[in-house]
């Protein structure tokens, strides 16, 4: 009797992720051989899939650097600190703030279904090419807003170190909103539920003939409204007419829909008070380090627009200075870790790739103008609003989520 290949027993790292089991194939009491089985993991569990999406998404991972999971970013030598005896291991906890160039969402994008063959209805198939589907998936809509190596170092932006602050929450908005349905429209779309494409249509239009001819009710109340607008001006609408005249208005059915997540915005707030010189100046560097994170620059230093470098016009082999005049460079965006000793804390949020979208420094927090010898504050408060750069999807948030670095989970 042979044995049949079980789903892979660990959680998978990533939705999309792809192993392989194998098993014995049946033959008469000897071993005839293996059978092998592909397998997807989900995000939830791992599924059965054939040779040629086994492949095509293992070629996939292995174009993206076999995958370029999720990373932490660790603390490094050169960091700006405060307090600066701050630790960075035992039992110590900090907030570790780490900047990078801004990644933009449709460059070098690769579709997710890349090499995937589509059967089309008429029989024929089509494979998949790199532009078609971007964003398929979680996986590949999360490259660019998790940290990987394919981000780049911020160019004189130090890494920072700061205490936790007193007040960390994490918030998710999600927008619903009541829309009103008229009778006609909501048998409409009642018909248009049910399965069919060619009944769908053939049904709603039926019943919204029968549903109009059985409302007469309707074309007397815009006859009303037209002669009152033609002959007074008075401006009224079919449910005036009703009200005023039978105490009756038309039935809302209203129906809760959902319309869109917001991308997570969270503040951070700090007040800094220097014990000795150094700390005065790492306050001032820290204060400026977040403001040139946040600000764009005016040099485009070595990025191309649709491939025109700023130095050289392709066109006609000559400088183009015009073009750095024309553009200014999207400001950096920050990775921002709660830690715990050397590690990232798995009990406080974790986020994305975040933009600062507000950087504020009250240089009085206390309400008086109070400076050391030399005309350093003696106490300093910054507040860093951020924004992330993606959204969050139920995918991301799993059991086991703040276990090891994932590419495609983030915290919550």
């Amino acid at each position: 009797m042979g044995t049949k290949p079980k789903k892979p027993k660990y959680t998978g790292n990533f939705p999309g992720q792809v192993d392989k089991t194998t098993g014995t194939k049946p033959g008469t009491g000897l071993d005839n051989g293996t059978s092998t089985q592909h397998w997807k993991w989900t995000g939830y569990d791992w599924v059965k899939i054939g040779d040629k999406q086994y492949n095509a998404l293992k070629a996939i991972q292995k174009n993206l650097k076999d995958p370029p999971g999720e990373i932490d970013a660790s603390v490094e030598s050169t960091s700006l600190r405060f307090p600066a005896d701050i630790a960075s291991g035992g039992d110590s906890s900090y907030v570790l703030f780490s900047f990078y160039n801004y990644k933009p969402p449709f460059q070098d994008k690769v579709g997710a279904s890349s090499g995937l063959t589509v059967n089309k209805k008429n029989g024929t198939k089509v494979v998949l090419k790199n532009n078609e589907y971007v964003n398929q998936d979680l996986n590949a809509y999360n490259r660019g807003g998790v940290l990987t190596e394919e981000f780049e170092k911020a160019a004189g932006l130090n890494q920072i170190m700061l205490y936790m602050p007193d007040d960390i929450q994490d918030a998710y908005k999600a927008d619903w909103e009541g829309k009103a349905f008229g009778s006609i429209t909501a048998g409409i779309l009642a018909s248009a539920g049910r399965e069919g494409v060619g009944y769908k249509l053939k049904s709603a239009l039926k019943t919204a003939q029968k549903t109009a001819a059985n409302l007469p009710v309707n074309a007397a109340a815009g006859i009303i409204t037209n002669l009152a607008k033609g002959i007074t001006g008075d401006q009224i609408n079919a449910s005036d007419v009703f009200g005023g005249i039978s105490g009756v208005v038309k039935n809302p059915n209203v129906e809760l829909l959902f319309q869109k997540m917001n991308l997570r915005t969270f503040d951070l707030t700090f007040k800094m008070s220097p014990f000795h010189p150094e700390e005065s100046e790492n306050i001032q560097k820290i204060c400026q380090t977040f403001k040139k994170a946040m600000l764009p620059s005016y040099d485009l230093g070595n990025r191309k627009v649709f491939g025109f470098d700023k130095n050289e016009n392709i066109a006609a082999g000559e400088k183009d200075p015009a073009l750095n005049s024309s553009f200014i460079a999207v400001p950096s965006v920050c990775h921002v870790q709660f830690m715990h000793g050397g590690e990232r804390n798995t009990f406080v949020p974790r986020y994305k790739m975040c933009a600062i979208t507000d950087v504020g420094v009250n240089y009085t927090p206390d309400g008086n103008y109070a400076v050391f010898q030399g005309g350093a504050p003696v106490a300093t408060e910054l507040k860093i609003s951020f924004m992330e750069t993606k959204l969050v999807f139920a995918e991301d948030i799993v059991d086991g989520f703040e276990q090891g670095p994932v590419y495609g989970m983030m915290a919550g």
